[in-house]
């Protein structure tokens, strides 16, 4: 009995022992310890940025568009030394402000000296240019170049009709040109406008775009030009046209002279006993000397691309034209200074919207631009034409220069005097 009870004790040890043993769980395999977090990257430096940002300016500081590219070049210096004092233009692509530099180059008022500068401005590795009147001409090797040229003052409706995609224009071109003669026109009493009219067309292309827009105008008010007659840029002798004008009958006289050609023809006239109720000459009466000629340069007409009585309570604007008065004097003209304020205006926000300065990408800031500027917002058709451009024109009167058109507003605008008094 002893040896049962042995046995059956014995069993029961062995069965708790493998009980207990079935009972402890099996290990798990050792698992991989984990990967440290990697540090972030750095971020990398911002790419050396230039001492400078060089804006190209193709002007004429010599040559018979002096009268333009002269206020037009200081008037760039000045608005750049004011972005300058605040550190330049920031440039994302740098990470900082960089100041802006101007490379001028004087294209002498001669179209092969134009392409010249042009090809030079590309050399100097500008990102973009500013110009006015001339440098227009110049727009196919820029477009070659893929370099951005921004432009006042250039007329010609023609060159922004080939399809450049690096050319720009702030101006009411030829065609706002006439469209603002004829607009006052129309304003005035219809028996005091004279229904023919004369043309002295210098031999230009741009003049012979001008001269075919005003023709056109003219015949929507019933207005012929009974008289053109083409000449040379400084002739000596205008006696042949006046005497064409003067037995046609036409009562108003058009031209766009050199301020030389403009003050021969107004003597000559005088010579010759042909004194037309208006006379309208584009381009001389912007001359600084113009208020020098006393009564044989009043009351002549003009147009301009802009005009300091449109915003005569704008701070900026009297900033800008007591600068301009104190460097050259003042009965200096200053139909230009906004426009080629506002070209720094535009060209300084396209950089900074672009954030490089990458021609391409600058180029594409201008074109989609909407930039509030001293002669207003500038926005960009599909040609490169400023929208929406006031319409200027202006008289000599007593000496001073008015504007007489548009009527507006806010405009200190003075009344035309239509029938020039007979000097």
């Amino acid at each position: 009995m002893k040896r049962i009870i042995g046995i059956i004790l014995g069993a029961l040890i062995i069965s708790s022992l493998i009980l207990a043993g079935c009972s402890k769980s099996t290990p798990s395999p050792a698992q991989p310890a984990p990967a440290p977090t990697p540090a972030p990257a750095p971020t990398p430096p911002a790419p050396a940025a230039p001492a400078t940002i060089k804006i190209g300016a193709m002007l004429s500081i010599t040559g018979p568009d002096a009268p333009t590219g002269v206020p037009a070049h200081f008037i760039f210096q000045y608005a750049i030394d004011e972005i300058n004092r605040a550190g330049g233009v920031f440039v994302k692509e740098f990470n900082k402000k960089i100041p802006l530099e101007i490379i001028l180059r004087d294209n002498q008022t001669d179209p092969e000296k134009t392409m010249a500068a042009a090809e030079q401005l590309n050399a100097d590795g500008v990102s973009v240019v500013i110009g006015t009147t001339l440098a227009g001409i110049s727009g196919g090797i820029f477009e070659k170049n893929k370099l951005t040229l921004l432009v006042s003052q250039f007329d010609a409706v023609a060159p922004t009709r080939q399809g450049l995609k690096y050319f720009f224009d702030t101006s009411k071109l030829n065609s706002g040109t006439s469209a603002a003669i004829f607009q006052l026109v129309a304003s005035l009493p219809k028996e005091q406008v004279p229904t023919k009219w004369a043309f002295f067309e210098e031999q230009a292309d741009w003049v012979a775009e001008l001269a075919s827009f005003m023709k056109d105008d003219a015949a929507k008010l019933g207005i012929e030009f009974s008289y053109a007659g083409k000449y040379q840029m400084l002739a000596p002798d205008y006696s042949q046209l006046i005497l064409g004008a003067k037995n046609s009958g036409a009562e108003v006289l058009v031209a766009a002279p050199v301020p030389p050609d403009a003050i021969a023809m107004l003597k000559q006239m005088q010579q010759l006993n042909y004194h037309p109720k208006a006379i309208i000459f584009f381009r001389a009466i912007g001359d600084p000397t113009w208020a020098n000629l006393g009564a044989l340069g009043d009351y002549i007409i003009g147009s301009s691309e802009w005009d300091t009585h449109l915003a005569p309570n704008d701070p900026t604007v009297q900033t800008l034209i007591t600068a301009w008065h104190n460097k050259a004097g003042e009965k200096a003209q200053t139909g230009g200074i906004g426009p080629a304020y506002a070209l720094v205006q535009i060209v300084a926000a396209a950089i900074e919207k672009s954030g490089t300065l990458d021609r391409t990408a600058i180029r594409d800031a201008i074109a989609a631009a909407d930039t509030d500027t001293v002669v207003g917002r500038v926005s960009f058709d599909e040609y490169g034409i400023r929208k929406d451009t006031a319409l200027v024109v202006q008289q000599w009167q007593n000496g001073v220069q008015y504007m007489v058109w548009p009527y507006g507003p806010g405009y200190d605008t003075k009344s035309v005097i239509w029938h020039r008094p007979t000097p």
